[in-house]
């Protein structure tokens, strides 16, 4: 049996892009690897669709009736709207998962595998360590105001079974969730991590808002993070490439098909005047230059 698996976690609304990133790491990790999705709900069609799936090399587990226990403690208000408790997951996953899987790599279902993650499956995690890469808004205060934060996004993490320090960011959003600056998941881990986390190269959890500034053979994950989603259409700064995967994955069974889930005609405007209005700024109003950029995210990193 593998000592390594890269894991998802998906609701039914979030299945269809998580099972796109989930068969693109298939493509793109070792066989030493094992992919897993996780389901934290019930869908239809589940022994279809695990058989599909299996065919490509994907693990589909109906993890429900874990999730739902260790998520128990969680108060219901605090996930409205776009927001799921499927996000806080990431947090007690050495109690979900097979104890043979000692490394645990976890990855958002909005992301996009677009090259090897083989240097981050040889990178151990030793117990009570992980890594992450900056978030966003890390990124935007070291670019803008020359402020360096150690500030991550917890859409991809490398972390060891054993001392991993979800359990105490889960008991922190449960006793003080004011703590953890209404990010959830995400705001619990950086309150907690300490010296736990190693800062890796944004090359594997890329924040999509930067994709016009950078090389994409240098990058391994992209990071679809926020709205509008590349499964929606194609929208400044990503490609016709990149939306296409989807229409070509719903093309191929009408399993993968019947999970998508589109987005109204009010907001589809809204998001094509967005990206026509971004793709001009960024022409007339270019302050960067792409390389600082390309080094600053994907430049010299232990991993």
């Amino acid at each position: 049996m593998n000592k390594q698996c890269v894991c998802y976690v998906s609701d039914v609304e979030y299945l269809f892009p998580t099972l796109l990133s989930a068969l693109q790491a298939r493509k793109f990790a070792t066989d030493a690897t094992d992919i897993c999705v996780l389901l934290s709900e019930g869908v239809g069609d589940f022994e279809a669709l695990r058989a599909l799936l299996s065919a490509s090399g994907v693990l589909l587990i109906d993890a429900t009736d874990a999730l739902r226990g260790s998520l128990e403690r969680l108060d219901s208000s605090h996930f409205q709207a776009r927001i799921s408790e499927s996000t806080m997951a990431k947090l007690v996953l050495p109690q979900i998962l097979p104890i043979h899987y000692e490394q645990i790599i976890y990855l958002d279902g909005d992301t996009q595998i677009v090259g090897s993650l083989e240097g981050l499956e040889k990178a151990y995690a030793k117990p009570g360590k992980f890594f992450a890469a900056r978030d966003y808004t890390a990124i935007v205060d070291m670019m803008e105001k020359g402020k360096t934060t150690s500030y991550f996004n917890a859409g991809v993490l490398k972390f060891h079974r054993e001392g991993w320090i979800g359990a105490e960011a889960f008991d922190l959003f449960v006793n003080d969730p004011d703590a953890c600056d209404g990010r959830h998941d995400q705001g619990a881990l950086n309150a907690v991590c300490g010296s736990a986390l190693t800062l890796i190269s944004n090359r594997w959890n890329f924040p999509k808002h930067f994709l016009h500034w950078v090389d994409m053979s240098s990058l391994s994950v992209v990071h679809y993070m926020a709205h509008p989603k590349p499964w929606h259409g194609t929208f400044f700064p990503w490609g016709p490439a990149e939306s296409r995967v989807y229409s070509e994955m719903r093309k191929s069974s009408p399993l993968y098909d019947a999970l998508y889930r589109g987005i109204s005609l009010d907001r589809m405007l809204v998001y094509k005047y967005r990206s026509a209005r971004d793709r001009l700024r960024y022409k007339l109003e270019k302050v960067v230059s792409d390389q600082s950029v390309q080094k600053l995210l994907v430049g010299d990193y232990a991993v």
